[in-house]
């Protein structure tokens, strides 16, 4: 991201209560439940509809350490993850933990943030476990959890990029 520094970054990603809208539309709720310095407890609603709609809540523990000046490490992890049935209907509910169509079951992720010629150079590296998908449904839900990993990297890839560009140059205007 030419011209943004680590801290613009750090602002952006550690500002969970404006993940909703940085990360919109698929990001439908995010919140900060506790922080402790660079450490963090988070809570994350997403929407997807692809075949299905697939409508996650998400609990992460995150620490973010400095490795050197202007070099970064964030390590997000999943705590807890349940498939939300009905959606915005009175009925809404959370499925049991472990139970459900599968889409995901853990999610870690990992944040690389480095100041180097004028700019921030920002890596996402992800690891994402499913568990089996019932026989029936596989024509369903397998190309959802096939694609999903990769379009979710892309999309808060380029959203976060977006999001930090726009927070540099505020602070350049300034």
């Amino acid at each position: 991201v030419p011209g943004a520094r680590a801290q613009h970054a750090l602002r952006i990603l550690q500002d969970v209560n404006d993940h909703k809208r940085i990360y919109a539309p698929e990001t439908v709720d995010s919140r900060l439940l506790s922080r402790n310095g660079n450490e963090f407890r988070s809570s994350l609603r997403t929407y997807k509809k692809k075949v299905l709609t697939v409508v996650l809540d998400y609990e992460f523990d995150s620490v973010y350490r400095e490795l050197a000046p202007g070099r970064w490490q964030g390590t997000i992890r999943s705590t807890r993850i349940v498939e939300v049935e009905n959606f915005g209907e009175k009925n809404e509910l959370q499925k049991p933990e472990g139970t459900g169509f599968g889409f995901l079951w853990r999610l870690n992720s990992w944040w690389h943030v480095q100041e180097r010629d004028g700019g921030v150079v920002m890596e996402l590296r992800s690891i994402s476990l499913t568990r089996n998908i019932p026989l029936g449904l596989a024509w369903a839900i397998k190309p959802i959890v096939t694609s999903l990993p990769r379009e979710t990297l892309e999309t808060t890839l380029g959203k976060t990029r977006a999001a930090v560009l726009a927070l540099s140059r505020q602070g350049a205007a300034r």
